[in-house]
């Protein structure tokens, strides 16, 4: 994202978030809240964010930097015999729901997944070419 011009970064592109940031961001959100919610702490305010307060590709990188160091702390302390506890949530719904931790964070996957297949069409849209297209690659870089 460092390498597009902002404008395009927040251009509107009539996609799930309307626009590359506002994409990414939302991601960040839901694995914050997923991972927040796991550990039980508070996910007060995170959804409540307006996209639009992230004003350049810096601060949307500290937040994406600090999901990630709480991500890493969660799965750090993440045994197998934690994988099969049940998560209790309530929906948007109002009902009450119970799902193995793993199976959480096997949605928390496919939600990422989602928004990274939308977000590589935007790039090829553009004409810019990600700055990877799978896992190993993007290991190979870090």
């Amino acid at each position: 994202m460092a390498e597009i011009p902002w404008e395009t970064v927040t251009e509107s592109c009539g996609a799930s978030f309307d626009s590359i940031r506002n994409i990414y961001l939302h991601s960040l959100q839901v694995e914050h809240v997923f991972i927040r919610s796991l550990s039980g702490k508070s996910t007060e305010g995170i959804y409540g964010s307006p996209f639009d307060k992230f004003t350049s590709v810096n601060a949307v990188k500290e937040y994406a930097d600090t999901v990630e160091k709480e991500t890493n702390q969660y799965l750090d302390a993440l045994t197998k015999e934690k994988l099969d506890n049940i998560y209790e949530f309530k929906g948007s719904d109002g009902k009450i729901n119970h799902y193995r931790i793993e199976d959480m964070l096997m949605l928390l996957v496919e939600e990422e997944i989602h928004h990274r297949g939308e977000l590589l069409c935007i790039y090829w849209q553009h004409d810019i070419q990600p700055p990877y297209t799978n896992y190993l690659v993007y290991k190979d870089q870090v």
